[in-house]
């Protein structure tokens, strides 16, 4: 068992888009340049793109759980955003996200039952009202590690 795979590096504090693709793209920009070049980062905006076009991601309640399996990653990727000021997005409640939960998962069977604990995980912990003022409240990405790490359920990693 271990805690989600959400890093320090991956949190971005005082998110500011004019809509979801301006949000995507900036947490998809400041994503390590680690394993992730200029044009692996625009493929895999591409797919999150793609996969909003099936199907918005925005649950509801100021959260969207954007994802996306790739190829172009061997480890699951996980980033987060809070914008307090919020996000226009086609929530399915109408109402903008302030939370943004990126997920980008290598491809295959197995990672398909990670994706589905993963983003349960993060149902839990961000479905909580005092939790989200917390995290609208955190000035820095250390803050907001700190405020969900604890707050985290544990997961079983399914062979990735």
């Amino acid at each position: 068992m271990k805690h989600p795979l959400l890093r320090e590096e991956n949190i971005i504090p005082g998110l500011d888009a004019s809509d979801h693709e301006d949000a995507l793209r900036k947490i998809v920009v400041a994503l390590p340049e680690r394993g992730f070049s200029g044009g692996i980062k625009r493929k895999i905006l591409d797919l999150l793109l793609l996969r909003e076009q099936i199907g918005t991601t925005a649950i509801g309640q100021g959260i969207a759980l954007p994802h996306c399996f790739s190829p172009l990653v061997q480890q699951p990727v996980v980033a987060f955003a809070v914008s307090p000021r919020g996000i226009p997005y086609a929530s399915l409640d109408g109402q903008p996200v302030h939370f943004v939960f990126l997920l980008i998962l290598p491809s295959g069977e197995a990672s398909e039952r990670l994706k589905r604990q993963i983003l349960q995980n993060i149902k839990w912990v961000l479905c909580d009202r005092y939790m989200q003022e917390r995290l609208k409240a955190a000035a820095t990405s250390a803050e907001i590690h700190q405020l969900i790490m604890p707050a985290a359920q544990p997961f079983a990693t399914v062979g990735v």
